[in-house]
């Protein structure tokens, strides 16, 4: 297999895959969201999923190090999920347009950005941020770790 695919989309995908299951598998035991904001600017967070993304994206970074990717690779792989998600997003508004030159019904795309924004950070923003950092703090560990360990080789 190429090394993009062992460097990139399997820790990537691992990431996404077991940051999606986390939350199902705590939804399923009754996990309600914490409001930040009331009013028509809610927004919902899931305070244990987001504080078990920063080892998901550790994880992530770990896999993609341990299969040879660059810096910028492994921090890839560890904010996937956020970055997956984030182009399902964007790819709401072609196929909305899409939709409505097929079913000649108007869509209302103001209330679709609006909705994209909002949810935007408490699925993308907050999420990514948590993921990032998780992938950071585990590049910084990984580095200094190898570089020791190159330095004590030669």
């Amino acid at each position: 297999m190429k090394k993009r695919v062992w460097q990139l989309w399997i820790p990537g995908f691992l990431t996404l895959i077991l940051s999606t299951f986390f939350l199902m598998t705590l939804q399923q035991y009754g996990l309600q969201p914490r409001i930040v904001r009331s009013g028509s600017n809610t927004i919902l967070l899931y305070l244990p999923w987001l504080l078990s993304l920063p080892f998901f994206g550790a994880l992530g970074a770990y896999v993609s190090s341990r299969a040879g990717g660059s810096r910028g690779v492994v921090i890839l792989a560890s904010a996937f999920p956020s970055l997956a998600l984030t182009g399902a997003f964007l790819l709401m508004f072609p196929i909305g347009m899409a939709i409505e030159g097929i079913t000649r019904r108007q869509v209302d795309f103001s209330l679709v950005a609006h909705v994209l924004l909002k949810d935007g950070i408490s699925w993308l923003l907050v999420p990514g941020a948590a993921l990032l950092g998780g992938g950071l703090l585990a590049q910084l560990l990984f580095s200094t770790r190898s570089s020791s360990r190159d330095t004590a080789i030669g």
